[in-house]
């Protein structure tokens, strides 16, 4: 047992030693003032930890190696107390006051000549000079342990817990002073100093990993954040209003995610998407910085300035950044931050993509509805006049044809009509997509409005058959009659185009329970299984070798199941390839 008490203090001189030389190292490399503030504390602790063993001498030379403990001590609590003014900024008439009375602290230890023994008696002024050393050095740590824990409420995940180490690491200087100084005063026995000696020991890396939080820890901390990140990642993936709204809600968790006071994207233009954190000045001007050193995927800490963390996202259209800008509370960028935030990264190009990629869909889609608005305007008034001259050609108008040229007239009409169908789909899409179109419901008869419906395509029927099943009795209905029509006619135009001319349409008119329906059977090529999905979409067309032939927009069932659901109805179909499709139209009635 005396060996290993003999050892233990050696122990702790050499652990302190290590610990003073990683942290004066790390100043060396990175030349920033809070660093330098906390090598220049535990350099002193240090220093005073080494010439304990000789503060018992006696004359003129323990003299002035306990005037040094003392200098060293009070340096070393500045230092902490300026080590916490980087994080949570004093105001300067503070810091002045502090260094004053620490200086007339120091002044009154060396007057007072403290005895270099603790074991000699001491005289008032020694008592008070002793009392106001401690004092002065508690205020300068305790306070930073009561502000940093307090500051750490409502923060993120990251900050909160790096301000929480931060205070913890305050407190155990504190503890290892008083392990140092009045706990061999108060243990007697060996068994209790090898005991204080080995919690002595022991905080020496739990100080390293206050002020130096490891990888290890630094996960620990993100852990709380973890499932409200993979919420985020999920949101970014699944919601996209813009791509401002987007890099910004981006920008809020790569901060949470390691702490960073401040963060903006670069878009691959170099131009600054977004940023938070910061105002624009600072964003253009990190942004600059940034652009001066191209390199992205590293961390930038200059000797002055701000320590940065470069992530390239990697777009569509080019390469840009996230930048974030470490804060007062920032754990130092590591490689796991880095690792983390290129994992994140990815999901952030891929919303970023896919919110360009959206837009460009809706502009495309903008473009076609003007298009089909302006054509179908443009179209309207040309084949009326066509409509016109050739329904007169057919009546003897304008004169007597050749029997030829009267036999393709109604062609022509029925041609004349098959344009006009499509002409009045694409308005009435534009109209729907534009949020134009609304229903002008009035009482009418399901069975009346859909033999005039039929009454309106007959010149397209040609030799066809087409079968009617309806009611004697009407169905009442609240509809808007020229819309229910088109449904109607396309249903029926439909069935036109995908059966053989042989085989019959029938069009049934009926009851079920509250509404009504209108079926309409063909016996044409059905349609597959795997079409189905492709069937009520707009431009939607299903691409088989025996309907290559077939003319339209791709707009009709997409139109009429819309109209359908805007009338509180309902469009479905059943089909058996080879053999036919049927249509249902339902519409609730009045009973």
């Amino acid at each position: 047992m005396d060996l290993i008490l003999a050892v233990m203090p050696l122990a702790i001189e050499v652990a302190f030693v290590l610990l003073a030389v990683a942290m004066i190292a790390d100043w060396i490399g990175h030349r920033e003032r809070r660093r330098g503030y906390l090598a220049l504390a535990f350099g002193s602790l240090t220093l005073l930890i080494l010439i304990a063993p000789s503060l018992s001498q006696t004359g003129p030379y323990g003299q002035l190696i306990t005037e040094a403990g003392i200098a060293l001590f009070l340096v070393s609590g500045w230092a902490l107390l300026m080590f916490r003014d980087s994080f949570i900024p004093l105001r300067p008439s503070t810091r002045r006051a502090v260094a004053v009375s620490l200086v007339v602290v120091a002044a009154l230890g060396m007057i007072a000549r403290l005895p270099a023994s603790t074991q000699e008696p001491h005289g008032p002024l020694q008592t008070f000079a002793l009392a106001a050393i401690l004092t002065a050095w508690g205020i300068c740590v305790v306070e930073p342990i009561v502000t940093l824990w307090l500051a750490s409420r409502g923060r993120p995940a990251v900050e909160g817990a790096r301000m929480r180490a931060l205070s913890l690491g305050y407190a155990g200087l504190v503890a290892v002073i008083f392990v140092g100084t009045l706990g061999g005063e108060l243990v007697r026995n060996q068994a209790g100093q090898f005991v204080l000696d080995l919690v002595a020991l022991a905080m020496v890396p739990a100080l390293f990993f206050s002020f130096y939080p490891p990888v290890w820890l630094r996960r620990l901390w993100s852990q709380p954040e973890e499932e409200e990140l993979r919420q985020g990642l999920h949101s970014l993936l699944t919601f996209s209003p813009d791509r401002i709204t987007q890099a910004q809600r981006a920008l809020e968790w790569a901060m949470r995610l390691v702490g960073g006071a401040g963060a903006l994207i670069i878009d691959w233009d170099s131009s600054i998407l977004a940023f938070r954190g910061m105002t624009g000045e600072a964003a253009k001007s990190v942004a600059a910085e940034t652009a001066a050193r191209p390199e992205a995927g590293e961390v930038r800490a200059p000797r002055r300035g701000t320590t940065t963390l470069v992530i390239p996202l990697e777009l569509q259209e080019g390469l840009a950044s996230m930048v974030v800008v470490a804060g007062s509370f920032t754990p130092l960028f590591g490689d796991d931050e880095v690792s983390r935030l290129r994992q994140y990264a990815g999901s952030i190009a891929a919303s970023l993509d896919r919110v360009t990629l959206n837009m460009r869909i809706q502009d495309l889609e903008k473009a076609k509805t003007e298009f089909m608005n302006i054509a179908s305007h443009e179209l309207r008034g040309p084949m009326t006049v066509i409509k016109g001259y050739l329904t007169m050609l057919e009546g003897g108008s304008l004169g007597t044809l050749e029997p030829k040229a009267q036999s393709v007239l109604p062609l022509l009409i029925a041609k004349a009509d098959e344009v006009n169908a499509m002409i009045e789909q694409m308005l009435e899409a534009a109209r729907l997509e534009e949020g134009h179109l609304t229903l002008h419901k009035v009482e009418g008869d399901i069975v009346e409005l859909t033999e005039l419906a039929i009454d309106s395509v007959r010149p397209m029927l040609a030799s066809r058959t087409l079968d009617v099943e309806a009611p004697s009795s009407p169905i009442h209905a609240d509809v808007d009659i020229q819309r229910f029509q088109i449904v109607v006619r396309n249903l029926i135009s439909n069935a036109i185009k995908y059966s053989p001319a042989d085989k019959p349409i029938t069009v049934v008119v009926n009851r079920n329970g509250r509404t009504g329906r209108v079926i309409v059977i063909d016996q044409g090529i059905g349609i597959a299984q795997q079409d189905r999905p492709k069937l009520f979409t707009k431009f939607g067309r299903i691409e088989r070798e025996s309907s290559l032939h077939v003319a339209g927009t791709g707009l009709g069932l997409w139109l009429s199941r819309e109209i359908a659901r805007m009338h509180e109805g309902d469009l479905t179909v059943d089909s058996t390839e080879g053999k036919g499709t049927t249509f249902t139209f339902e519409v609730p009635i009045i009973t």
